[in-house]
């Protein structure tokens, strides 16, 4: 009898605290300008994960370069986000690039560009990278890829 207790409390445990499936990456959202300067301007967005799981974890910024207009103009780097168990939750994703990146880019093309950019009011950005979730030994990727006009008022 001692050993069908024992036994059962240790399928118990086991199956409480199971691994069932990777974090879900869905998607990103709230991309925006939140800052712009006669120099900078600052991007910011939110990466939206749901966790299945009764086990936590950790999710790290591999690096996210972000892209304007085509242009790579910075890479995203930041500390390790904690997972929280069995709930949907947001990561930031905020970068700052100077304007003369782009204009070196550019060159050719910046009376274009500065037309474009004040006949739309829009930047064409783009975040394009790895976000990488850790429990334990264990490791997954999840591929970033996410273009969309972001106004710029």
């Amino acid at each position: 009898m001692k050993k069908f207790l024992l036994l059962s409390t240790i399928f118990m445990l086991l199956t409480a605290c199971t691994f069932s499936e990777k974090p879900k990456f869905k998607y990103i959202d709230n991309l925006e300008v939140k800052n712009i300067g006669l120099r900078k301007v600052t991007l910011k967005a939110d990466a939206i994960f749901n966790n299945p799981n009764h086990l936590k974890g950790t999710l790290s910024i591999d690096s996210i370069h972000v892209f304007v207009d085509n242009v790579k103009v910075g890479t995203i780097l930041s500390q390790e986000f904690d997972v929280p168990a069995q709930n949907e939750f947001a990561i930031p994703l905020e970068g700052s690039f100077s304007l003369s990146k782009i204009y070196e880019e550019n060159k050719s093309s910046l009376l274009g560009s500065v037309l474009k950019a004040i006949q739309t009011d829009s930047l064409d950005v783009k975040y394009q990278g790895v976000i990488r979730y850790h429990l334990g030994s264990f490791s997954y990727p999840y591929k970033v890829d996410k273009q969309q006009k972001v106004s710029v008022k």
